[in-house]
Formats: C-alpha cells, sequence, structure tokens
C-alpha cells in the first residue's frame, strides 16, 4: 500500500528540523521527504492521496511514562472526578448507584477522586463507614487522582486481611479513627493489597473478551490525541496479563512498553531487575526490558530535604529505599542488561536516584543504559547538573503544568528550595536530555496541553508559571516525539519523519509553530497514522 502527503507544513524533527511539505510512504514505512511534487515521483499512480491542505503533520506522539493499564478499566468504573461531580457527596451518590446496579460480592472500582486536604485526615477524605452506608454489600476500592492512596470500605479491607492489627508496610500508612480501627485511607504501599484485588477481579469477572476490548478502547482514546506509542509506567503481573491477552487478539493498535514492577504497584521490583521477565518483548506492539523502580512517596510528603528561613534544613517524607538498597537494585538490572526507571519527586529522591546510576555505571559500565529519572519534580540546578554529566533521561510531565502548575510554585517556595517548577529551559541549556509524557491519569494525557504548557507556562487559572522557562514551540514538540522515542529505544523507528522510518504520523489542524502560544491547546488533532495506517480521524 502506497500513501502521499502533499501541501502541508511537515515537522520532521529531524536533525536540521527541516519544513518539508511531502511525504511519500510504501507498506508503513517513509520513501521520501521533501517538496509535495518530489514526493508525489516516489509512488505509483494508485496511491492514496491526502491533501493537507496546509495543515501541519509532525512525527506520532510518544508518551514514555503512561499508567496506561489503570485507565483501562474506566469505562466501568465510577468516575469520580470533581469536576465533573459536585463533591464529596456527589461522589458517594455515584458510588452508591454503582452499587445498586451490581451484584452483592462485586467490585465497585472509583477512579479520579481528589481530596483537598493533602496530606490529611479532614472531611474531603473518603472513609471506610461513608463507604460501607452506599456500599453495604459490595467491596470499594476508590483510588485518589495521585495514584498513591486509595480509599476502601469494610468488605474490601476484610478481603485483604487489614484490620486494627495490622503494621504499617514499610513505605505505606493504614489511617486510623480514634478507636484505632483503619478509617478507610490507605496510603502508598499500604494500598497494594486492595489494588492488587480489585484489579484482579475486574479481570476475572470480565473475562479476556471483553478486557482486550477495554484495552484496544483506550488505545483509540489515546490516538485520538496523537500518541502512537505508550510505556505504561508500573506493570504489575495483572497489567502484563490484559496486554498479552489482548496482544493475542491483535487488538494493539498501538506500541505498549512494559515498565515492570513488582507483585503490587509499590511492591520493590526484585524480580524483574533479577531478569525475570526477559520475555516482556512479545511482539512487535507489546515490549519490555525496562525496570522500574519508585524512590519516594506522595503521602505524606515527597522525600526532600527543605531549608527553614534560619538556614537549617530538614528531611521530611522517607525514601522508599535506602541507598544500598536502590543501589543494588540498579545493579542487578545492569547486570541483565535492562534499562531502569526510577520515580524521584523530592530532592532527596532524585540524590538517591543519581547516586545510584552513577554507581551502576562506574561498577557495570555500559556504552547506553539510558537510565531515567521519572519526574525529577524539585532537583535542585545541581542536581540538573549532574542529571546531565551522567547523561540520565529526564521523564518529565508538562501537562501538570496546566493541571497543577501552582501547587508546584507553592511547594518550591514552602520548603525554602533552590528549585524552579518544571525548569525545561534549564535543563536544555544545561544539556539534559528531557523527553515528554503525561503520567496520565495524574496528569491529562493530551500532548497539546503539555505542549501549551511548555509554550505558554500557564496555569489552569492563566497564572504565569515560572515564565522565563518558556521553550520554542519546535524543542517542546522534539521533547514529545524523537527525544520520548529515544527514552523508549525507538529513535531508530520512530519520533521523526524521515526515511526508512515507520509512518507515525500526526495530521494537526495548525501548525504550532506557526500560532500564539496561548492557540496551541485548541489545535484539533485530526488523522493519526501508526505504520502507513488510518487509525483515528475526526
Amino acid at each position: 500500500m502506497e500513501l502521499l502527503f502533499t501541501g502541508g507544513r511537515v515537522l520532521t524533527i529531524d536533525p536540521l528540523d527541516r519544513i518539508a511539505s511531502g511525504v511519500a510512504v510504501r507498506d508503513g514505512r517513509i520513501i521520501a521527504v521533501g517538496d509535495s511534487d518530489e514526493v508525489r515521483s516516489a509512488v505509483g499512480p494508485d496511491a492514496m492521496t491526502v491533501d493537507l491542505q496546509g495543515r501541519a503533520l509532525i512525527p506520532g506522539f510518544c508518551d514514555p511514562h503512561n499508567h496506561f493499564s489503570m485507565t483501562t478499566f474506566e469505562p466501568r468504573s465510577v468516575d469520580c472526578h470533581t469536576p465533573p461531580l459536585a463533591g464529596k457527596s456527589s461522589v458517594l451518590d455515584a458510588l452508591a448507584a454503582a452499587a445498586d446496579g451490581s451484584p452483592d460480592g462485586q467490585w465497585i472500582w472509583g477512579l479520579g477522586y481528589s481530596t483537598r486536604d493533602i496530606g490529611g485526615t479532614g472531611e474531603e477524605m473518603l472513609l471506610r463507614h461513608e463507604l460501607d452506608d452506599v456500599a453495604p454489600n459490595n467491596p470499594v476500592c476508590v483510588m485518589d487522582s495521585s495514584y498513591h492512596a486509595c480509599y476502601a470500605n469494610s468488605a474490601a479491607m476484610a478481603l485483604v486481611g487489614i484490620n486494627r492489627d495490622m503494621p504499617n508496610p514499610r513505605g505505606g500508612e493504614i489511617l486510623k479513627d480514634g478507636s484505632g480501627e483503619p478509617n478507610g485511607v490507605l496510603w502508598e504501599r499500604a494500598m497494594d493489597p486492595v489494588h492488587h484485588a480489585s484489579m484482579r477481579s475486574y479481570i476475572d469477572t470480565f473475562g479476556s473478551d471483553v478486557v482486550a476490548g477495554l484495552v484496544e478502547q483506550n488505545a483509540l482514546r489515546h490516538l485520538s490525541h496523537g500518541i502512537t506509542s505508550v510505556g505504561d509506567a508500573l506493570v504489575m503481573p495483572e497489567s502484563a496479563e490484559i496486554y498479552r491477552l489482548t496482544d493475542e487478539r491483535g487488538k494493539l493498535p498501538i506500541v505498549i512498553h512494559q515498565m515492570r514492577g513488582g507483585p503490587g504497584f509499590f511492591a520493590a521490583p526484585e524480580e524483574a531487575a533479577g531478569g525475570a521477565f526477559m520475555e516482556d518483548d512479545v511482539s512487535d506492539r507489546l515490549r519490555g526490558g525496562i525496570v522500574k523502580i519508585f524512590m519516594d512517596p506522595v503521602w505524606p510528603s515527597p522525600a526532600m530535604t527543605i531549608c527553614h528561613e534560619d538556614g537549617t534544613t530538614e528531611p521530611v517524607g522517607e525514601p522508599y529505599y535506602g541507598q544500598e538498597e536502590v543501589d543494588h537494585l540498579v545493579l542487578d538490572a545492569a547486570s541483565h542488561g535492562l534499562q531502569v526507571a526510577i520515580h524521584c519527586i523530592g530532592n532527596r529522591a532524585v540524590e538517591q536516584g543519581l547516586n545510584a546510576f552513577e554507581r551502576a555505571q562506574r561498577e557495570i559500565p555500559r556504552s547506553d543504559p539510558r537510565y531515567r529519572i521519572e519526574h525529577f519534580a524539585f532537583a535542585t540546578p545541581e542536581q540538573i547538573a549532574r542529571a546531565s554529566s551522567l547523561g540520565v533521561i529526564i521523564s518529565h510531565q508538562p501537562p501538570f503544568l496546566n493541571a497543577i502548575g501552582e501547587y508546584f510554585e507553592t511547594r518550591i517556595a514552602e520548603a525554602g528550595l533552590d528549585a524552579v517548577p518544571i525548569p525545561y529551559r534549564s535543563m536544555l541549556d544545561e544539556g539534559v536530555f528531557v523527553a515528554s509524557g503525561s503520567d496520565f491519569p495524574c496528569a491529562p494525557v493530551e500532548p497539546l496541553l503539555g505542549l501549551y504548557g511548555l509554550v505558554a507556562r500557564t496555569a489552569r487559572d492563566g497564572r504565569p508559571v515560572a515564565a522565563d522557562q518558556a521553550i520554542t514551540p519546535l524543542k517542546a514538540l522534539r521533547t514529545y516525539t524523537l527525544n520520548s522515542a529515544t527514552a523508549m529505544f525507538r529513535e531508530h523507528e520512530v519520533g521523526s519523519i524521515e526515511v526508512g522510518k515507520r509512518a507515525d504520523l500526526v495530521v494537526l489542524s495548525h501548525d504550532p509553530t506557526l500560532v500564539a502560544p496561548t492557540y496551541i491547546s485548541e489545535i484539533v488533532v485530526q488523522q493519526t497514522y501508526v505504520d502507513g495506517q488510518l487509525e483515528y480521524m475526526v
């Protein structure tokens, strides 16, 4: 099959950042890039032609940090986002309605709830007795929007053995009421048993065919935003299972990279680092080779060193691992030739991650390990320079700028940190290799919203967020395409529009390099192609 694009603004993202007007494709590969008349001669008269009519053609977006498997069950779950729901009472009403329509004993899964009382136990938390009232005959698990906590009722906790006598797991907390009973709020590793049981139940309840259809449906949603490659940022055994059964049925229209963790969402990835999942390279569409490590929590605080007004410093938040522990996980993975990505939010966590990578390169030198730090949220200028010198890839999530940009500013100020919210210009100027993704569902999935954030640097309310960190649309686009492909070892296949590469292509209504920064979020993805096949069209 031959395909021809003509009359457009082709943003190639090649080494010279060339702008072309035409692209020719044969059998899913790009065979010519250049002037429309030149590329027309590369195909036969029967080639399917797309007249771009001045629209932009870009490489498919790659999202290297996305919790795809966690959002797969959204159509079978309760939407607990506020908005669109009015508040806690509306969320409880929605959960009650779901329970009324479900058989006794079937899990009720809620997604997206966000408490305004971050780190506390205030009235916005969903408590056990409230969930018992609305779902007396069903186990309930409501995931916090951070995905670092969940809210469970008595039935859910009883099924996994959480009671007043259970100690807090290392790296987690079972919050208690005044009488010492679990109140239903589970932080970090304390949520793993409930989360595991609920996801396992969903797979068993709906069956393989339905689950495969849900994965395919989620992939189509991502294609509607121009995303053609996804790195699932924490793959548990259940996640790997749903991907395999979907791939076996030929229902994966995008490439999924499995970032393997432990048996629970926050569990130590000891087996993965030891090479237990080398067979994760299942097919062309389902790939592996990455180990994911959580270094620090969200609740009650990331692992940070804060600075008081008198100049004294204080550690807050506890890392999941001591330095020796994380070092040995990274060394084990390195000895098996695996890539490692470490979730580091606070500056203490960042320091441990950089230390682990430096030691791994010293003891097990590798020419191209592509070690990654995910988030890098409160890194200092010194840590930015160190990441550059070590060649560590920073996997960042620009949609947070629009979603919670003011949170980063406030937290940095309160902690007295020498840091900048999402410092893209500083990182790029320092020579850091930066890849952009979403962290969906913790932040919006749309790459164009992230692109808008990097260029316009505004929060949801329109306030500027570190405006001097704005970068050009072309640089921002590179971080979302070629850089993100490189973070997943795919730059030889995708990420730019060059001869020989796969025809993962996106048609945009407007060229983001030519419109005002404030308009970028209004640009529409009109077509998405994977291997030259049209997979989405407005």
